[in-house]
């Protein structure tokens, strides 16, 4: 698939003058398709994410309480991942637990060169960008739940969490 959304100009062009040609272009493609190109990605499938009540839900714009809520905002949020968010973070989705609403990242630490993450300077830009006024954060309040960003750093499989408490974003 990768190989021929890439070069299917060149392919053709290459096969009309020669099939001799047209195989060699297609070997050298398949090379550079391989080493230098990720498959594309596969669409998701809505319906894995969502129960017939929660789509008719979201397309009817129904009222909903906010445990529900924040549910069909983590499965709609872990929809739309994985998402790069810069060089070395990638958001991989989004969970409801009974006592935190947890934000999943995955860190790429090849790219760190031995240096560390210091979590205090995150946890303070994190503090910096949430905004009391949104829904999602004054329904993580009102069910009584701690804002949790959960980091897995693939290089040495370990888990940082940095919990952000209820009372934390009720005094923000």
């Amino acid at each position: 698939m990768r190989l021929f959304r890439k070069f299917w100009i060149v392919l053709m062009f290459a096969f009309i003058c020669s099939p001799l040609l047209g195989l060699f272009v297609l070997s050298i493609a398949t090379i550079i398709s391989l080493a230098f190109f990720e498959d594309p990605k596969e669409a998701k499938d809505i319906s894995d994410y969502f129960t017939e009540e929660e789509l008719r839900k979201i397309e009817n714009d129904e009222e909903i309480d906010d445990e529900e809520y924040l549910v069909i905002l983590a499965k709609s949020q872990s929809y739309a991942c994985p998402q790069k968010i810069d060089r070395i973070t990638t958001w991989t989705g989004s969970e409801v637990m009974d006592d935190r609403y947890i934000f999943n990242y995955e860190i790429d630490d090849r790219f760190l060169l031995d240096e560390t993450i210091d979590l205090n300077v995150l946890r303070q830009n994190i503090l910096s960008r949430i905004n009391k006024d949104d829904n999602y954060i004054r329904c993580i309040i009102s069910t009584n739940r701690n804002l949790v960003y959960r980091y897995w750093h693939n290089k040495y499989e370990t888990i940082d969490d940095i919990t952000i408490t209820r009372e934390e974003l009720i005094n923000l």
